[in-house]
């Protein structure tokens, strides 16, 4: 845990540093398509909004730190009941974005996740099952956005995790969501 959160300190230091031409707040908000490798199930639909802060350091290269709440986790059986893994985070990715032509641009970078809740549901049914969940996990992103006006954007972008969100089984299972949003710079 310790390194990874070693790391996203390094990166917001270095994006700190770094001479940004214009450095502007936003909010975005969309919707979170995820499950968990290793499960059979079904994705689960949920949701994600939060801050960002984009510095433009010219024309083609961007920073963006953004702190984002999101649901994820995923739908399964168990013999004919069908639950819900829903896991709740607080998504802290650091996002390097080029633009290849004006308006459009791509982003990757790495992020953090700090779990805030995990809950299986079935039919109004709901049972904690934090005990079971690490409470940080280490992720990539990559993705694209569309910038329609200087203030109004559309973006997709696929989160796949790097660290095992479970404690003390045999298996590996990581986080994969993807999203679909809007973003609002507030200039």
């Amino acid at each position: 845990m310790k390194k990874y959160v070693l790391a996203l300190g390094f990166l917001c230091i270095m994006a700190a540093g770094v001479q940004a031409q214009r450095v502007t707040p936003g909010i975005k908000g969309g919707l979170n398509i995820s499950d968990v490798s290793g499960m059979n199930g079904d994705n689960r639909l949920s949701g994600h909004f939060g801050f960002l802060i984009n510095s433009k350091f010219n024309a083609r290269w961007a920073i963006q730190p953004e702190i984002l709440y999101s649901g994820q986790g995923q739908q399964y059986m168990v013999g004919n009941e069908e639950y819900t893994l829903a896991l709740s985070y607080i998504q802290v990715p650091v996002m390097i974005q080029f633009y290849p032509v004006r308006h459009f641009y791509v982003e990757f970078g790495p992020q953090l996740g700090f779990m805030l809740s995990a809950n299986a549901k079935n039919d109004g049914d709901k049972v904690e099952v934090d005990e079971y969940y690490k409470k940080v996990e280490a992720g990539i992103s990559f993705g694209a956005g569309f910038q329609v006006t200087n203030m109004l954007g559309f973006f997709g972008r696929y989160n796949a995790g790097l660290s095992d969100i479970t404690k003390n089984d045999n298996r590996d299972y990581f986080n994969r969501v993807g999203q679909l949003g809007v973003y609002v710079l507030l200039k």
